[in-house]
């Protein structure tokens, strides 16, 4: 008997049980983020300077939007990210595993919109030389993680310029033209030979009177 009611008692609690306990979500791979085309000038920039980018935009996590222009910081990856037409869609890609937490992410200078397209002006960090893809950040009320954007457009070049003075064509180091020493050189040799033909002329004239006088 206590066995049967033990039994009835399970039966009983078991669909109960089943009830409560939530179901888990199916496992998606993680999707990731919002993507567009920003313009970058200057697109070469030494720490410290300040460049404007224009075309910035806060989309939801399909792409689809705008969204109310709300961007609050931005980072600069050493990385690549193709762009994605449905970034919402898994399996994807997900957060490069590189980039800290949108709470360490850098502020803008000033960031304005018009018609849903916005611009802002960043401050370059310091990092290390190299070309770096813009993410920028759109607080958008979903939570951490939510809001995230990637630039398609150019890269920032962080450093130096080349030096186009010294390297360029026509310049002194080009090889195709010559430096100002053997301009000097061959304007200096080109004299000499012109006062040189001048001077036997002279002397040939005089010669040729001289014998004429004699006669």
């Amino acid at each position: 008997m206590v066995v049967h009611s033990v039994r009835r008692v399970i039966f009983v609690l078991l669909p109960a049980l089943a009830l409560a306990v939530p179901l888990a979500p199916p496992a998606l791979a993680d999707t990731c983020c919002a993507n567009t085309r920003v313009e970058i000038d200057p697109r070469t920039a030494v720490p410290g300077a300040k460049v404007e980018l224009t075309g910035l935009r806060c989309l939801a996590a399909d792409n689809t939007g705008p969204l109310a222009f709300a961007p609050r910081a931005f980072w600069l990856w050493q990385g690549s990210r193709a762009a994605e037409a449905d970034p919402d869609t898994a399996p994807g890609e997900g957060l490069p595993q590189d980039i800290p937490p949108t709470e360490t992410w850098l502020p803008f200078d000033s960031a304005r919109e018009a018609g849903g397209v916005g611009s802002a002006v960043i401050t370059v960090p310091k990092v290390p030389d190299g070309r770096y893809q813009l993410w920028w950040w759109c607080e958008d009320g979903n939570g951490p993680g939510a809001g995230i954007h990637y630039s398609t457009g150019p890269k920032l070049t962080v450093g130096d310029p080349p030096d186009t003075a010294t390297a360029g064509p026509g310049s002194a180091t080009d090889p195709r033209t010559p430096g100002p020493a053997p301009l000097l050189l061959l304007v200096a040799g080109l004299t000499a030979f012109v006062g040189t033909v001048r001077v036997s002329m002279l002397r040939r004239r005089r010669g040729g009177g001289t014998g004429a006088d004699d006669a």
